[in-house]
């Protein structure tokens, strides 16, 4: 007898150890992949966006930002909050919360901050882009505007809330080990069980149980924690914040009943009766019958007032519960009977003895259960594989639709992508005093004309009135190198003028844009990166190449140029050459700048040697008929493809030689030779003056249809393709 009891109190012990084990290992897998996963993390954050509480939030915040930094927009404070709605609204901003998300997943997952907030970058930026056709406020934004929205101090628990996140995010390994135990747990309890079939009943509508739970939670728990905001006034966001980061766990929640149920159903099947009606019965008896125990009346008494409270006063949800109560009460007796019906349709034979009759007994009880175990196993494994298979990410409708200018390209790998590229793109008519430009405009109007690659020089300068001061390299061989760049005619006009500043005072050295010479033409390299910058928070679908030409110019110190740019948040870090990552893989993982240089890349992972990562044609030639295709620097071993496609006509670029070259037959009839040659499209193609001819949209062609339009090159034209 006592042997009995502690054999069903062991069972007891051990059944409700494996299911909090199991229902930890949810919350901990679930949180692992929502929670901890720093993508996940941004995109649920972005995510949560969507619901007009948290907008509104991120709307008056940014108002908020903007009246800070200019008091005297007070008045225009409704046009403001207009205006931001609509920011909130947009890709560019979802894309930025996503980048700051990650910086905020950082802070709190290694605690290297004591003052957590969720700054978004770059709203300045945006709001300009959103309020451009009301220049009255778009004149008076600040630069650099950020806006803050969301602070650890409104968080329920503030300090402690983000501790456990932190305790939990260290025990996250832990899940499978807690998943395995639990289940082991819960087949002790079954096996120390002396009805195992029922025990194995009972364990599945504890899984049930287990999986209500987590539905309340998902479906209702931002509410719940609204309760314990410490600012009520931001208590509707922090529902809607909530609400984004739970409503997942509700696939979760419907996977663990799923199991339950269909655990419960085929044991329950395999019994003699289950004797549903009768169930039913006492729990009416014990409800609404008469007691004699005091105790069992004021437990039931409670019991009804709070569930009566919870009809009056929260009736959609107490209704939404009992309605997955009497869902999950159908579904069980469904399956049972579907059970019970596929046992009975197995095939039957009639034995011919009375001891045949006795042994098949046990002989189909065993089959029986071995069928009901193989379906359960099957169903069971395939959701389970279905579920840790899915992404946790929520898809928002204002995620990127077109990646450089079109949908197709997302799935296509970098290195089967065309980009329009500039040669030598600092130098415009765009820029004051700039000497032999090779573009018809500045890189700002070059991306918003569809320019997606830039070859451009460095080098150090330094301020000397209204020039800036090349620091020369005054060698044989770097003077030669300067006259080869700019030609007899550039160096000898350079030189005057580095003569006329000769005796004045020479500001600090810094990194410039300029071609050969400073003195012909120079832009400060961080300013140009900060407006890219700004174009691809404006545009998230965006991705660019960018390779430089270094002179003298240390990895390390354009590294701090992309630093003090904010650039840095975007270069590519990833490994450069086959397979590359899709368009689409970039733009999600805002790495959507290449980056490379001609003569050093050591010391920063994320600059490359050009010439390892590109191959690329010849470049000087002088005449349109000298054109070539043959391998030049980086051999025939890069992955991509460079086109240097520009008639030199040093040291003044002319724009009638690429209006002539740059159209689209001569330029069709170029790419298709080079594919044939060099068994590849071209991945850039780089011109002077790119406003002339057609680059732009035959680039875009070329995407759309690329070998279509490779091939349509030599065409007749005015007949029909059949």
């Amino acid at each position: 007898m006592w042997q009995g009891r502690t054999r069903r109190f062991a069972a007891v012990v051990c059944g409700s150890l494996g299911i909090l084990l199991i229902l930890l290992a949810v919350l901990l897998g679930y949180a692992r992949r929502s929670l901890f996963d720093e993508r996940a993390f941004a995109s649920r954050v972005a995510a949560s966006l969507e619901d007009p509480r948290v907008a509104r939030l991120a709307a008056e915040e940014i108002a908020d930002g903007v009246i800070a930094a200019k008091p005297d927009l007070v008045g225009l404070r409704p046009i403001i909050v207009a205006a931001s709605k609509t920011v909130v609204a947009s890709a560019p901003f979802r894309a930025a919360v996503k980048r700051s998300a990650r910086t905020l997943h950082h802070a709190i997952t290694t605690g290297t901050a004591t003052d957590i907030v969720l700054t978004v970058k770059d709203v300045g930026a945006i709001v300009e882009s959103a309020v451009a056709n009301q220049p009255k406020i778009a004149g008076k934004l600040p630069a650099g505007l950020t806006a803050a929205i969301g602070k650890l101090d409104t968080l329920p628990g503030g300090e402690g809330a983000v501790w456990l996140v932190r305790f939990a995010n260290r025990m996250r390994t832990a899940t499978i080990a807690f998943l395995l135990l639990g289940m082991a747990l819960c087949i002790a309890s079954a096996w120390l069980a002396n009805d195992r079939r029922r025990a194995i009943v009972r364990l599945g509508v504890s899984l049930m149980i287990v999986a209500i739970l987590l539905a309340i939670v998902a479906r209702f728990g931002g509410d719940f924690l609204t309760l314990f905001a410490r600012h009520q006034e931001r208590a509707p966001a922090l529902a809607g914040l909530a609400g984004a980061f739970l409503g997942g766990l509700m696939a979760w929640a419907m996977t663990v009943g799923f199991v339950g149920l269909v655990l419960a159903a085929s044991s329950a099947s395999l019994l003699e009766r289950v004797p549903l009606a009768a169930s039913a019965e006492r729990v009416r008896a014990w409800l609404f019958g008469p007691q004699p125990l005091m105790r069992i009346r004021l437990l039931r008494g409670l019991l009804g007032t709070v569930i009566g409270a919870l009809l009056l006063f929260w009736t959609l949800p107490a209704l939404t519960v009992l309605g997955w109560l009497v869902g999950l009460v159908i579904a069980f007796a469904g399956i049972r009977e579907a059970f019970a019906a596929g046992l009975h349709l197995l095939p039957q034979f009639e034995p011919k003895t009375r001891e045949e009759r006795t042994a098949r007994r046990g002989t189909v009880s065993g089959a029986a259960i071995a069928v009901v175990a193989v379906v359960v196993v099957a169903i069971v494994g395939t959701t389970v594989w279905a579920l840790l298979r899915s992404r946790d990410e929520p898809a928002a409708p204002t995620e990127v639709t077109a990646y450089n200018g079109l949908p197709e390209l997302g799935d296509r790998h970098l290195d089967e992508v065309v980009f329009a590229t500039t040669h030598n793109a600092m130098g415009s008519p765009d820029t004051e005093g700039w000497m032999f430009p090779n573009q018809s405009a500045n890189i700002e109007r070059q991306l918003e004309d569809g320019i997606r690659g830039f070859l451009i020089d460095a080098t150090y300068g330094m301020k000397a009135g209204n020039y800036i001061k090349t620091e020369l390299d005054s060698t044989a061989g770097g003077m030669a190198k300067y006259e080869k760049a700019v030609g007899a005619e550039g160096m000898d006009a350079a030189l005057k003028i580095r003569d006329r500043l000769a005796g004045l005072e020479t500001g600090k050295r810094d990194v410039y844009m300029c071609h050969g010479f400073c003195e012909l033409g120079a832009l400060r390299l961080v300013p140009v990166l900060a407006d890219v910058r700004d174009f691809l928070v404006a545009n998230p679908g965006e991705v660019l190449i960018i390779v430089i030409q270094d002179e003298g110019v240390p990895t390390q110190e354009l590294a701090r140029c992309f630093t003090e740019s904010g650039l840095i948040d975007f270069v590519y870090r990833g490994p450069v050459g086959p397979p590359w990552p899709t368009l689409r893989e970039m733009v999600d993982g805002e790495q959507r700048v290449l980056v490379m240089t001609e003569n050093r890349a050591e010391g920063v992972d994320w600059i490359h040697p050009a010439f390892q990562v590109l191959q690329e044609t010849p470049y000087t030639f002088h005449h349109r008929s000298q054109f070539s295709n043959q391998p030049n620097r980086g051999g025939t071993s890069g992955s991509l493809l460079l086109m240097n496609h520009w008639i030199e006509s040093t040291p003044m670029p002319k724009p009638s030689n690429a209006d002539t070259v740059n159209a689209r037959d001569f330029l069709l009839a170029r790419i298709k030779a080079l594919r044939k040659e060099r068994g590849k499209l071209p991945n850039m193609v780089a011109v002077d003056f790119y406003r002339e001819g057609d680059l732009v949209a035959v680039v875009q062609e070329l995407n759309a249809r690329p070998l279509e339009l490779a091939n349509a090159a030599d065409r007749p034209r005015g007949r029909s393709r059949r």
